[in-house]
């Protein structure tokens, strides 16, 4: 009763304001000066920046589009107080969205980001608070209703004419329409003396453009690499120069079962220096380390899962991309090759995905089937599903991926993504659990070490997974067996604060920030294993097939040879062979760099001419 009462005094008090005339006019300026310096300034919140944006030309399209879309909402309804806020709002809800993205990830806001909404309220609601994203919503819905009584009868409605209104409608959608299409986001063309091409720099972009019109630009403009002689005839002539994969002369019936084991956010953290553990942490884990260990080089730190999928399942390095980017959830929106596609066409494998958690998160419901897999096993359709402190737990994971072997009678290829030891690594997180270690450091305070520990208890889990997976497999199985076991990035730690207060440098040169561990077990010899440089995360599905003895795509025989001359294909540096570094203009402006960009466009983008001529008459399952 007091709030109807309240809306009701605010409603004539606004009333009798909008009456007078010097009143209407001062509203009027009000209005149309926080539509222009508001939005930019809720958008980057930095005063340097502000004022180079409004002392540059590119201000001037700012305004056009801002004055276009308050026309727009002007022309519909015919009245100025409502076109002001339905422009207002939505804009500035954008730009501090774009904001809150910018300061957690130094990201701007792409319109593509919005293809994760429905995940993302999904994130908030199982990796925070549900209640902060109900009071979220309702703080928002509060707001938009008190602006919609208040704000519409302070500004005057200015009323015009039918005939003026459609002359408005046509010069502000032209107008927007115009600015949407103008200059676009692009891979840099090569220049008349070279080769090199260079991903785009999209954050820059929206510095110099404003958070507005570099969104609306970008609206129907994914950036894709630049091949600048793509056609059939280029494709077949790169296709004919590849040589043939070192495995071509195997044994065709020999097919073993491949599981791909990706761990959350695992890394050997015994490598971190002054740490103290009641208990070993990865004992499992060092145990096969003394006989097949292989570094890997994420292409991630901290976080953004899709961006390593994507290459540990296609191949594609995401140094070929635009940093700003998840290739994975805007591009895998066709059939597209990967290791699972090439199992299943050239060795008639079953080929399945397995990721206990929700099957919509990064788009897999869509990118997973894309990508060949047969099958796809999320959250939804588990039948194990016993959690582990916040998550689906790894041995859960586990029982899933034996029940797929026990019921699979030919070979098949199983990619596991673990949840469990997911961030945030909240202290206390294993408390309840007997079985769990104590960790701590004299370095860190008790709120790191309770985050330490959490991260820690979820390692050894991941580690007890994998041993129960292995020992399964050697007591059960009578199957020839290849499991390879990595994480996906190194964990964020308070961002890099604990592992500065430890000691250990993320920055150090030698890509110490993106480098993961991982083991390789089989039942049955492997070949080609030793590589002291460690190998980008690119090269897995290449070395998982050149391990497994199985065919390979002309693309796979490509990263083969590259394999080579090059280690380390990471948007932080190209590292050859003996891990030296190689300037990265000197590799992107190589003949190699061609071929990698042109195959890569290929499979990507193109007709995926390099997949014509794949044997189908592959041995029954």
């Amino acid at each position: 009763m007091k709030f109807r009462l309240i809306l009701s005094l605010l409603f004539d008090k606004a009333q009798k304001i909008s009456g007078n005339r010097r009143w209407g006019i001062s509203f009027l300026c009000l209005s149309a000066i926080f539509l222009i310096i508001l939005p930019e300034a809720i958008a980057w919140r930095n005063i340097s920046q502000y004022f180079n944006f409004f002392s540059s030309l590119p201000v001037l399209a700012y305004l056009l589009t801002i004055f276009s879309m308050l026309g727009l909402w002007y022309a519909l309804f015919n009245n100025y107080g409502l076109a002001w806020l339905l422009t207002f709002v939505p804009i500035s809800l954008l730009a501090q969205i774009n904001y809150m993205k910018y300061v957690n990830g130094n990201k701007p806001l792409f319109p593509w980001d919005i293809l994760i909404v429905s995940e993302g309220l999904k994130a908030a609601n199982s990796m925070s608070d549900p209640r902060t994203v109900v009071m979220l919503v309702l703080g928002i819905s509060l707001a938009g209703l008190l602006a919609a009584i208040i704000i519409i009868p302070l500004l005057p409605r200015l009323p015009l004419k039918f005939r003026k209104r459609t002359i408005i409608f046509i010069i502000s959608l032209l107008v927007i329409i115009g600015i949407e299409c103008g200059e676009r986001f692009h891979i840099t063309p090569p220049k008349s003396d070279n080769i090199f091409v260079s991903a785009p720099d999209l954050t820059n972009e929206y510095h110099r453009k404003g958070f507005l019109v570099a969104f609306l630009n970008n609206i129907t403009a994914i950036p894709k690499i630049y091949a600048e002689n793509y056609s059939k005839e280029t494709i077949k002539k790169i296709v004919d120069g590849l040589p043939m994969a070192k495995n071509s002369e195997s044994d065709r019936n020999f097919r073993p079962d491949i599981i791909v084991f990706v761990s959350e956010s695992f890394f050997d953290m015994t490598k971190l220096p002054s740490v103290e553990y009641s208990a070993p942490v990865n004992p499992y884990f060092q145990e096969l380390k003394k006989q097949n260990y292989v570094k890997w080089f994420s292409p991630t730190f901290g976080g953004k899962t899709a961006n390593a999928e994507f290459e540990l399942i296609t191949g594609f390095p995401l140094a070929l991309f635009s940093p700003q980017i998840v290739p994975y959830r805007l591009y895998a929106r066709r059939e597209t090759s990967s290791i699972a596609s090439v199992l299943s066409s050239l060795a008639n494998y079953k080929t399945v995905m397995i990721h206990p958690y929700y099957r919509n998160f990064w788009s897999r419901d869509t990118v997973v089937p894309n990508l060949g897999f047969d099958e796809f096993i999320s959250l939804e359709n588990m039948k194990h599903t016993d959690k582990r402190g916040e998550f689906i737990s790894d041995d859960s994971l586990v029982s899933e991926a034996l029940d797929v072997l026990e019921r699979e009678k030919g070979p098949v290829f199983l990619y596991l993504m673990t949840i469990q030891n997911h961030y945030p690594f909240k202290a206390g997180r294993y408390d309840n659990y007997d079985d769990a270690i104590k960790v701590n450091s004299a370095k860190l305070n008790e709120k790191e070490n309770g985050i330490l520990e959490s991260y820690a208890n979820g390692l050894l889990d991941s580690d007890r997974a994998l041993r129960r997976l292995v020992e399964h497999i050697k007591t059960n199985s009578t199957k020839p067996t290849l499991i390879l076991f990595l994480g996906d990035h190194l964990p964020t730690l308070e961002g890099d604060q604990i592992y500065d207060k430890l000691g250990y440098k993320l920055d150090d040169g030698n890509l110490s920030r993106y480098t993961v561990d991982g083991v390789v077990w089989s039942n049955y010899p492997l070949v080609d294993l030793k590589n002291n440089a460690g190998y980008q995360m690119c090269y897995l599905p290449m070395k998982t097939l050149q391990w497994a003895r199985q065919p390979m795509s002309a693309y796979f025989r490509f990263l083969e040879k590259l394999s080579e001359d090059y280690s380390v294909l990471n948007a932080e540096g190209i590292y050859d062979s003996n891990f030296n570094e190689v300037p990265t203009r000197d590799f992107f402006s190589s003949e190699t760099a061609y071929t990698m960009r042109h195959l890569v466009y290929d499979l990507l983008f193109g007709k995926a001419y390099s997949t014509q001529g794949y044997e189908k008459s592959t041995p029954a399952r």
